[in-house]
């Protein structure tokens, strides 16, 4: 059995990565501008206004990468547990 401390904070980051990810994309295809003075959601989902457009997007590929690469190895430490 894997413990708790090796899938538990794997499986936070990439729950919260992947989910910060997934508002950005939303953000960016409703045209949401985040930033200083707006409320936490808009800030969550939107864009930040002084940033370019192509750090926006590299940061949101960040997110995605984190998260997703986190889960990745979620699974592969699963697999690969064999029950052992």
């Amino acid at each position: 059995m894997i413990a708790f401390g090796d899938w538990f904070p794997l499986l936070c980051i990439g729950v919260l990565f992947t989910m910060l990810g997934l508002l950005k994309v939303y953000g960016f295809k409703h045209n949401i501008v985040g930033g200083g003075g707006k409320p936490w959601g808009t800030r969550l989902r939107g864009s930040c206004p002084t940033w370019t457009k192509h750090l926006n997007v590299t940061m949101t590929v960040l997110f995605f990468v984190i998260g997703l690469s986190s889960l990745s190895i979620l699974a592969w430490l699963l697999l690969t547990s064999g029950g052992h």
